[in-house]
């Protein structure tokens, strides 16, 4: 526990890295001193005699550069991670560099509670769910919505934080289950350079530069480079070709003005992976003798199927000809940032981004399992051998561009009145997003010249009978998204044992959205939407180094969240959520590690579901209600001086309730079945222990449950533990080897899933990385 509920910077010596540790007891702002400032609140000035003030000392725990971080990197959350009442993740630079992450969704295995939705519909990129809820459009970079479909590289990170529970009242629409934020490499007070150069065991290679240098006391630059060709291990014909550039300069304009400008451009030229479908699934009975029971399948019986059982290196794609899968993205993002110090209480910050992502695929998705004579009933498949199965290549070209223009300006006070010590927030938000998107299917999975040997397909265009694209006609859309928000905040700390905190954001959205179909049909949309949001929490400090906190927050759904709208949802209001989380954070071992704890219970009160068309009622109405329940333990931090630790364990049961007051029948059959993407039991672990001060070992395991891919519940992936193991060797003061061991028991799990296909994760492969420092 922070008694003051204040955080004071320092800088340690590795590579300048801002770390923060917290007062053991209050600093009395408005006293002496503080109160002759300019620029003292009126009632700060009165809030004491006017004495001089004599600070305490102050005991700093410098946890840079290890597996426990304090402060996050959103400058509206001020509060320090131990004294949010919220459960809070982060994957330190330590983490990743250790495992040599090089995706987000690879640093994101170390935090249990997530899963990862498979592309569909020409979507690819990161796909998170948090909690059994989406959190695609959930994901920020330095407190800013990140926003496009590509997969997110490392190369500018040095945290990836992932806020549990809904955190719309700080970030806007979505976060129902949590948001994801990374936070960029930024320049430093220091000068130091990193080169690593890394082989892979599976064919590739992989270079980065990250480099810091001052040009004087007041101005800093930093760049940072990335270069890749990795193909994915035990998968045919998959691969990612990146490179990246992310300069930056910060300018102390001043004693109290800082400013830093930054640039990011990513490039991707790859192979996409659409994995392997699923077994002939079951269906849900809606006679009234057997109601939502699971009938036929695979197996005749009902029983719910997994994954094709075929090798795992199958791909369904083609390799070559004018239409191979192909997927390319180019995302430039430019960013300035202003932060001054209005005075010794209050810190303003204005931060302005453009981000354009470019996005063009033609990805092969397997759909329609059939015989070998392309028989694609269901009766025909029942115990069917899978080896003389065939499967058809859903073909399809996908063109979509994003934009967004952000504009947020936050305000952060910290201050005493009496008793009560402050820590408040409050800001505006101005977002303009664009999204135009056009897409040519290129082959039906249901024509036979689009079909291929389910355990031994033909990757070759010879196999297909593509014609170009004046064969077809491409549908388009354009969604034009502008955002309004306000929002504000404060933790109050009340003596040394109690702190309570309330927040609210209102944003007043408006989404304008076009259509064309391939019949020329153009269709226009129109929704003006107000989001209010808010939370509450209360934090308990029985001892100085534990926090008890209950918390209650809401977060919203509107209709255009991923920047769609149709007739159906265009006039519903948003999709509201409620969540009730309370928990423990304990500092142990003289505050080197944390441990916590929380339970939580999150409710989706009006989820969008579709009506019985003889009702009468619109085709969707806000009706349903989903449930989530679980704990999550966490623990991170310095065992001793040689041995790290960061784990995570998630349980939850979720269900769903009610499908609203006019459901079609095969709707009603779901109730009481699990969300998709919610596996019951979730955990991660990663260890390090330095031998001797040049080698150091470190290896971890990751779990997850069994898990549905539907409402249904007639698909699931299965159960797996994978296994990670990592040495390094510092050879001399500026030269060090390390040696990456991924999937050690090469085991088959998917690390992508939902309702069409699964994708599965590469087999055991290794990597060599040598690494210079100067």
């Amino acid at each position: 526990m922070r008694p003051a509920g204040y955080s004071v910077g320092i800088r340690s010596s590795k590579h300048g890295e801002a770390v923060r540790s917290g007062l053991k007891r209050p600093v009395q702002f408005g006293v002496g001193l503080a109160s002759a400032m300019v620029g003292a609140p009126a009632f700060a000035q009165q809030a004491a005699p006017a004495t001089e003030l004599e600070l305490p000392t102050v005991q700093v725990q410098d946890n840079s550069g290890g597996f426990l971080a304090t402060t996050t990197g959103v400058a509206r959350l001020p509060v320090p991670i131990f004294d949010m009442p919220q459960q809070v993740n982060v994957v330190t630079e330590k983490v990743l560099q250790q495992q040599n992450d090089t995706t987000l969704e690879q640093a994101l295995r170390n935090v249990s509670g997530i899963t990862f939705s498979a592309g569909e519909g020409g979507n690819q990129g990161d796909s998170p769910i948090i909690r059994g809820f989406s959190a695609r459009g959930d994901i920020f970079r330095d407190g800013i919505r990140d926003t496009g479909w590509y997969t997110r590289d490392m190369f500018n990170i040095e945290a990836v934080e992932v806020f549990m529970g809904p955190s719309s009242f700080a970030f806007g629409r979505g976060s129902t289950g949590g948001v994801i934020n990374m936070v960029s490499k930024l320049p430093k007070d220091a000068t130091f350079a990193e080169v690593d150069v890394t082989g892979y065991s599976q064919t590739g290679w992989r270079t980065t530069l990250d480099a810091n240098g001052k040009l004087n006391d007041n101005v800093y630059g930093r760049i940072n480079l990335m270069g890749q060709n990795v193909d994915t291990a035990a998968r045919d014909n998959v691969n990612a070709e990146r490179w990246g550039i992310a300069p930056s300069v910060t300018v102390k304009l001043n004693d109290r003005t800082t400013a830093t400008a930054s640039y990011y451009y990513q490039y991707e030229s790859g192979v996409p992976d659409y994995g392997i479908p699923y077994l002939p699934q079951p269906s849900l009975s809606t006679s009234a003798r057997n109601f939502g029971q699971s009938t036929g399948g695979y197996y005749g019986n009902g029983q719910a199927v997994g994954p094709v059982p075929v090798p795992r290196s199958n791909w369904y794609g083609v390799t070559n000809g004018p239409f191979a899968d192909d997927l390319t993205t180019e995302t430039n993002m430019a960013t300035f940032t202003i932060e001054h110090e209005l005075n010794d209480f209050v810190t303003l910050s204005n931060g302005t981004r453009y981000t354009a992502v470019d996005r063009n695929v033609i990805v092969t998705a397997p759909r329609s399992l059939g015989t070998a004579t392309n028989n694609t009933s269901a009766s025909a498949l029942t115990l069917y051998p899978v080896p003389l199965m065939t499967i058809g290549q859903q073909r399809f070209n996908t063109i979509t561009d994003n934009t967004q223009l952000s504009n947020i300006t936050d305000m952060v006070a910290k201050f005493q009145t009496g008793i009560f010590q402050h820590t408040m927030n409050a800001g505006m938000e101005l977002t303009k997003e664009t999204r135009n998107q056009s897409r040519v299917n290129l082959c039906s999975p249901t024509n036979a010249s689009c079909r291929v040997s389910l355990w031994a397909p033909n990757n070759t265009s010879a196999s297909l009978g593509l014609g170009g694209y004046s064969s077809f006609v491409p549908t388009s859309n354009s969604t034009d998204m502008t955002d309004i928000a306000f929002y504000a905040g404060d933790q109050i700390q009340i003596g040394d044992q109690w702190q309570v905190m309330g927040s609210f954001r209102w944003d007043i959205a408006n989404t304008t959205y076009s259509a064309i179909a391939a019949n020329g049909a153009i269709t226009t949309l129109q929704n003006d939407e107000d989001l209010f949001n808010y939370r509450f929490g209360v934090v308990y400090s029985p001892l100085q180094t534990v926090n008890l906190y209950l918390t209650y927050g809401t977060s919203s759904n509107p209709s255009s969240e991923f920047g769609v709208l149709s007739n159906d949802t265009v006039t519903l209001a948003p999709e509201s959520n409620e969540t009730l989380e309370a928990g423990v954070k304990a500092e142990v071992l003289n505050g080197q590690v944390v441990l916590t704890g929380a339970v939580f219970q999150t409710i989706k009160t009006n989820t969008r579901v579709p009506t019985d068309p003889l009702a009468g009622l619109p085709p969707q109405v806000l009706g349903g209600e989903q449930r989530v329940r679980g704990v999550s333990l966490g623990a991170a931090g310095a065992i001793t001086e040689q041995w790290d630790v960061t784990l995570s364990y998630t349980y939850m049961q979720t269900e769903i309730l009610s499908v609203g007051p006019a459901p079609t029948l095969a709707n009603l059959a779901t109730v009481g079945n699990q969300l998709p993407n919610a596996p019951q039991n979730s955990f991660s672990f990663w260890t390090s222990y330095d031998i001797t001060p040049q080698i150091t070992v470190a290896g971890g395991a990751t779990y997850n449950d069994k898990a549905f891919v539907n409402t249904n519940n007639t698909a699931y992936v299965p159960s797996y533990w994978s296994f990670d193991a990592m040495a390094s060797y510092q050879v001399t003061k500026n030269f060090q080897v390390q040696l990456n061991v991924y999937n050690i028991t090469d085991e088959l799990y998917y690390a992508q899933y939902y309702g069409g296909h699964a994708v599965p994760a590469a087999g055991r492969s290794a990597a060599l990385t040598a690494r210079a420092t100067f």
